[in-house]
């Protein structure tokens, strides 16, 4: 039997704890209970329980710390919070510490209920030794769980379309479902928020989902299955006809709990949809399809809500002069290797798409992804090197974007952040020829030296290297060739006694007049008078 430890700093929610549960019915007794902090370490230090419920603001030791110190004597002691208290802050450091159970006030029954049974299987697992007829059974279980998820997974990613086709009676042997014929309907729930970037925050919502969902359905249908992609649910229902308004009520219920509980996390939303409900298995493609229209609908019409039955708005907005215009727009910004117009291209369509009237949700969503599209293609056309998880990376993080300015916001960011990135290298790159040529030029220059004896050297063409060195240093390669040089002779004049016939020699000329003439245009000035003016 398992111990229970209750530590509240009002005693009359310690007794309502204790009555509300049937205790033994889970295995399980309260050993103990405390009215403040210093109070239940003791009493953790007394009766080592296996589970803590506790208030997360108590005296003496809060919560937090509580469950920090708890640890510290036995880190296989579970924690339940319970609190009125919906603050950031508090929900991340207990999901830190590995608290996995967030129950908020008012206390429910069923939600206690729940999490204590999930706790007891867990310990179940831990310290007892199955036999071997229950490891058969549980291997069972889990051999058929697989077949029912890899079902709803084909559906949801469009695979296997085919298997809707198949008779009720054959889906049901071959995935291990008990459907019957009646009303079938697909569901999306959809978590938003960079929040949900960290695993531990995704993890503890989505076991709320499913605890949630599993309360809130098994007395209203024949038969569902759930399934995640990341912070995106899908629900496969079965049900009787008459149930229609029950089932609409219990998903109303599911969205305004996974509203309530995610009031505990920073910038967290949530929305439904219900797609079109249909009176056989083949019609589940449609009610899908509708579902995910609407869900990416809260793009523009705001998350939070519940959205439901045909999806009737529906067009590519990539065929539009406006896309066309954008697209030109942003292939000159990109092949300029500059920031700034980039930028200014995709705000710009940021600004017309949001303004536009009658835009959905999911032309906003097809658009960002063919911006980057644009973007990789466009990249690759001009060989400019970018990063090879870039669309993988963009698509994970606009998943938990809830509006159409968050995620024009991210895009922006992202692109800019990458074509930032990628437009230093590429000048690096660029500039590579130019650095050798100038290098060799400065070890060089007392040699004669042609503009096709340095393209060699750069591995370009001579056309080619002329044109990006005037680019680069805003002059010819002779006109560079012959600065290298009259720098060198000012050196030698000023710091030598050397004639101006060796000097013209050591700088690279044999023309001792054709010297003369180029430094006095150079310098203003003839070596002679140049080196008694500066030596």
């Amino acid at each position: 039997m398992l111990k229970v430890l209750i530590a509240d700093d009002e005693r009359k929610v310690c007794q309502l704890i204790e009555k509300l549960i049937d205790w033994q019915a889970l295995d399980m007794q309260v050993t103990a209970t405390a009215e403040n902090g210093i109070e239940a370490l003791e009493r953790i230090k007394e009766h080592h329980p296996d589970i803590v419920i506790t208030d997360i603001r108590m005296p003496g030791y809060d919560g937090l710390d509580l469950i920090r110190l708890g640890q510290e004597i036995n880190p296989r002691m579970e924690f339940i919070i319970i609190s009125g208290y919906r603050h950031f802050e508090y929900a991340q450091t207990a999901i830190r510490y590995g608290v996995n159970a967030y129950i908020l006030k008012p206390i429910k029954k069923d939600d206690l209920t729940g999490t204590l049974k999930k706790l007891g299987s867990k310990f179940q697992k831990e310290t007892l030794q199955l036999s071997y007829e229950e490891q058969i059974r549980q291997t069972l279980k889990t051999d058929e769980e697989t077949l029912r998820q890899a079902f709803l997974s084909d559906l949801v990613c469009r695979r296997s379309k085919d298997r809707l086709q198949l008779s009720l009676e054959q889906i049901c042997r071959e995935f291990h479902f008990s459907f019957f014929p009646g009303c079938f309907c697909m569901v999306i729930l959809k978590m938003d928020g960079h929040v949900l970037d960290n695993a531990e925050n995704l993890r503890f919502m989505s076991d709320k989902v499913r605890s949630i969902t599993e309360r809130l359905l098994d007395s209203y249908v024949r038969e569902y299955e759930l399934t995640a992609f990341d912070s995106s649910f899908y629900l496969l229902l079965n049900f009787e006809e008459e149930q229609r308004a029950n089932i609409r009520r219990q998903m109303k219920t599911l969205l305004d709990e996974m509203r309530i509980q995610g009031d505990i996390l920073k910038d967290f939303s949530v929305t439904m949809a219900l797609g079109t409900i249909c009176q056989g298995m083949s019609g589940l493609d449609t009610s899908l399809k509708n579902a995910r229209l609407w869900i990416e609908e809260r793009l523009v019409a705001g998350s939070g809500k519940l959205f439901e039955g045909e999806f009737v708005r529906y067009h590519s907005f990539s065929d539009s002069p406006l896309f066309s215009e954008f697209n030109q727009k942003m292939t000159k910004a990109l092949e300029s290797l500059e920031v700034f117009p980039v930028r200014e291209a995709m705000l710009e369509l940021k600004n017309n798409m949001i303004s536009r009237s009658g835009i959905t949700g999911h032309e906003i969503l097809q658009m960002t992804k063919e911006i980057c599209n644009l973007y990789l293609f466009s990249m690759k056309n001009f060989q400019i090197r970018i990063e090879d998880d870039f669309l993988e990376r963009f698509l994970a993080g606009s998943d938990n974007c809830g509006s159409a300015e968050e995620l024009f916001d991210y895009l922006i960011r992202e692109i800019t952040i990458s074509y930032e990135k990628a437009a230093h290298l590429k000048r690096q790159d660029e500039n590579r020829p130019i650095r050798l040529v100038r290098q060799y030029v400065s070890e060089h220059y007392r040699e004669p030296l042609t503009l096709e004896q340095v393209s060699a050297v750069a591995e370009l063409s001579p056309a080619y290297l002329s044109t990006v060195f005037k680019k680069d240093t805003g002059m010819t390669f002779l006109e560079y060739l012959s600065k290298i040089r009259m720098e060198a002779a000012k050196r030698l004049l000023k710091e030598t006694n050397r004639t101006v016939a060796d000097i013209c020699g050591l700088v690279g000329y044999n023309d001792v007049r054709y010297f003369t003439k180029t430094f006095t245009k150079y310098s203003g000035l003839k070596p002679n008078e140049y080196r008694k003016l500066y030596s």
